[in-house]
């Protein structure tokens, strides 16, 4: 009875998380005017109209050099942040790790305009360099959480032995630490990434006039102009990318060997 419990429960959960997006999917290749599902037929019509749509595709543009952008600067700060406070101890060090984590805290709504604020007190940040910033700081917790899981995981002696074969911190974190530590780092970085890919709350403060994101832009689109089927399709694109980064993380790496510590 349990075992049965358990199955329903698990796959009430997998029909709640991936339902939804399979029906935004299917319906993207839908050749009609409106919404039916499931589609008469499959089409391409309103993909083209995505493309063709050109503040749709600036902001696809926009959003994936953002993303880009922005995962690189979490993985290289998020990385950087778990070697200097994972394994020290003390309440400075637990204070660094707090903040670290706080965006995962705070709202984003909070923090978009808590930026929008200070921005705007250090003289103005243009919008594209701010909502990388942003990006990055929303993206970093992520990194720091898996590559401080793999750096305590990580034997000091191996690290103390390069040490004594007169090796310095850096021979010793590329030769000893990164090999180890390389898939929570990559791990992160793909989080990271993805979470910029979809970022709306803090985006809409800090985005203006020819600088909007694809989350944005698909708000505004339903809110002012409609076209759900060419939203639909926008989405679509979106699942289609993340997809192909978890197919080429697989691929590349093994998915097992990122959503674990080593042991």
């Amino acid at each position: 009875m349990t075992r049965a419990l358990l199955i329903a429960l698990a796959g009430l959960s997998y029909l709640l998380v991936l339902g939804p997006i399979l029906i935004v999917i299917v319906t993207a290749f839908s050749p009609t005017e409106f919404f039916v599902f499931p589609p008469p037929s499959l089409s391409l019509r309103w993909f083209a109209a995505f493309f063709e749509t050109e503040s749709l595709r600036d902001a696809f543009v926009r959003s994936v050099w953002l993303a880009a952008l922005s995962c690189v600067c979490a993985t290289v700060v998020g990385t950087m942040a778990a070697l200097a406070i994972a394994r020290r101890r003390g309440w400075v060090f637990t204070t660094l790790q707090s903040l670290f984590l706080a965006p995962l805290i705070f709202p984003a709504i909070v923090f978009g305009l808590s930026l929008l604020l200070f921005f705007k007190l250090i003289g103005g940040v243009p919008e594209f360099p701010g909502l990388v910033i942003a990006h990055t700081i929303l993206g970093t917790p992520f990194v720091v959480r898996a590559v401080s899981a793999s750096v305590l995981a990580v034997d000091p002696v191996l690290e103390e032995a390069s040490a004594s074969l007169r090796a310095g911190p850096l021979r010793t974190f590329r030769l000893v630490t990164l090999p180890l530590i390389w898939p929570s780092i990559i791990s992160g970085a793909l989080f990271a990434f993805i979470l910029s890919l979809g970022e709306l709350n803090a985006a809409l403060f800090l985005t203006g006039p020819g600088v909007t994101t694809l989350p944005i832009e698909i708000f505004s689109y339903l809110q002012f102009q409609g076209g759900q089927l060419v939203i639909a399709a926008a989405s679509a694109v979106q699942v289609g990318i993340i997809l192909v980064l978890v197919v080429a993380v697989e691929r590349l790496i093994g998915l097992r060997r990122i959503v674990r510590s080593p042991s």
